[in-house]
């Protein structure tokens, strides 16, 4: 929480979107994070980062939050309350198709709540079309071909006569077994085709397009074949579109599957638990952002979202408190820089270039902290608590001399008095304050372009 705090002077209100991949709630041991709250504990953690995120957004920012199926009902009602009920929807991704056999289902998906600052401001965008039945080109775009007339029976020659009437087509046919087509009849277009009938209850089906459309764009968009048992139709050529994005995304690219692949490829076969794809992220990134704007993601875990909003041209922010941000997440990075072409780099034309600033909050008592839980006996929690006492800040109700001098703390389990010394330290103090960076005793502690830097970053110059 605190690196969300340290964002809030520099960037409220200049997020454009932001996507969470949180611990479930799910009493995983294989997850790095403490995935094993209680309930009230897990909403509290989560009402925390929500509040903070959308004093980040910007007014017509967005939020993407994936969940499971442990707390999805009360994560909706959660955002509901942050985002006073700006809900824009919740996507259903599989994301392991063959689903997990326990329970009384064979759990296949997760969820993605979706929710804006301010409904009433947020523009998300909509999506290409996936190309790949689009397996025909010509010299404007790929196509497929689809039957021009509307086999919807509410529409008739009856309550539509406008979409009722005679294409006529060239009795010649191209190398591709394509005729031309035209409205009017005409010395090279003789064949005359009128929209056919319904195979089982021989309704007449009408046209989709009125006379006018089909002779301004008939020359360019449509075409004459003969069918196998002889008679003629018209289709259309259906090119690539954008559409509204789908709420369930079941395509094998959004699997976990693919994204511990991706992860193998980058590492040598070493496997994070879990990885989102990229694939999965540029859908999400392509909905909630353009070009150069900022995504920020604090669960940064293997840095999938980082990694796709490079690719994609936008400026990122990543948080992440595991130490498997210099093993995984910044050397991915850096792979991504020198232009690997894993995951959607070939589809976005990637190859490398960018950059990127690595921080770490300066530790205080955090690093007394991580120790504590690090000791493995009594004797190296002794030697953490002398270091302690020339340099921890204590919580102010602690009385040191009665700590030590306690006879019933010494008969305490290794465990009881580890967290025994845990709850000693200020909490408040776990890591340096940007307020008292000109103190004597902390200036000393820092380079001069770490200073410069803090300075930079909190809009301190001099």
């Amino acid at each position: 929480m605190q690196s969300r705090y340290s964002l809030k002077k520099k960037y409220s209100n200049k997020i454009n979107m932001i996507y969470i991949d949180p611990p479930y709630n799910t009493g995983s041991d294989s997850f790095a994070y403490n995935d094993k709250f209680n309930e009230s504990t897990w909403l509290t953690f989560m009402k925390n980062r929500l509040e903070v995120s959308k004093e980040l957004l910007t007014d017509d920012g967005v939020i993407f939050v994936s969940i499971d199926r442990n707390e999805f009902a009360e994560l909706k009602v959660l955002m509901d309350e942050v985002f006073e009920n700006s809900y824009l929807g919740t996507m259903i991704n599989v994301s392991t198709p063959n689903g997990r056999d326990y329970g009384s289902f064979a759990q296949t998906h997760d969820y993605i709540h979706v929710y804006a600052k301010n409904i009433d401001m947020v523009k998300t965008n909509t999506l290409d079309v996936s190309e790949d039945k689009f397996k025909l080109q010509d010299e404007i775009s790929k196509f497929y071909l689809h039957p021009l007339f509307n086999s919807n029976s509410a529409f008739s020659k009856d309550n539509r006569p406008n979409l009722y009437y005679p294409f006529y087509i060239s009795e010649r046919e191209d190398e591709k077994g394509y005729r031309s087509v035209s409205v009017k009849k005409d010395t090279l277009h003789t064949i005359e085709v009128f929209p056919p009938k319904s195979k089982t209850d021989d309704t007449q089906f009408v046209w989709r397009w009125g006379r006018n459309k089909g002779q301004e764009l008939g020359e360019t968009e449509l075409v004459g074949q003969q069918k196998s048992d002889g008679s003629f139709r018209i289709a259309q050529k259906m090119r690539p579109k954008k559409q509204i994005p789908r709420t369930i995304l079941q395509d094998a690219k959004y699997s976990n599957r693919r994204g511990t692949e991706e992860l193998q490829k980058l590492f040598d076969g070493k496997v994070f638990s879990f990885p989102k794809p990229e694939n999965l992220l540029k859908t999400i990134i392509e909905i909630g952002s353009n070009a150069g704007d900022t995504v920020l993601d604090f669960h940064m875990g293997s840095a999938t979202t980082q990694a796709v909003a490079m690719k994609m041209h936008r400026h990122f922010i990543g948080i992440e408190q595991m130490d498997y941000i210099n093993t995984v997440s910044v050397p991915r990075l850096q792979k991504v820089i020198a232009g690997e072409q894993g995951g959607i780099s070939k589809d976005v034309d990637w190859h490398g270039g960018g950059s990127f600033v690595y921080a770490e909050l300066m530790e205080k008592n955090q690093g007394y902290l991580k120790d504590l839980l690090a000791a493995k006996d009594i004797n190296e929690l002794d030697a953490v608590y002398k270091r302690m006492k020339v340099g921890a800040d204590f919580d102010f109700r602690v009385d040191l001399d009665k700590y030590e001098n306690d006879a019933e703390r010494k008969a305490l389990s290794f465990e009881e008095q580890k967290q025994l010394l845990v709850k000693l330290l200020d909490k408040n103090q776990l890591y340096y304050n940007f307020n008292n960076i000109d103190d004597a005793d902390v200036r000393d502690l820092i380079s001069d372009k770490d200073y410069q830097f803090n300075q930079s970053f909190y809009g301190k110059r001099d």
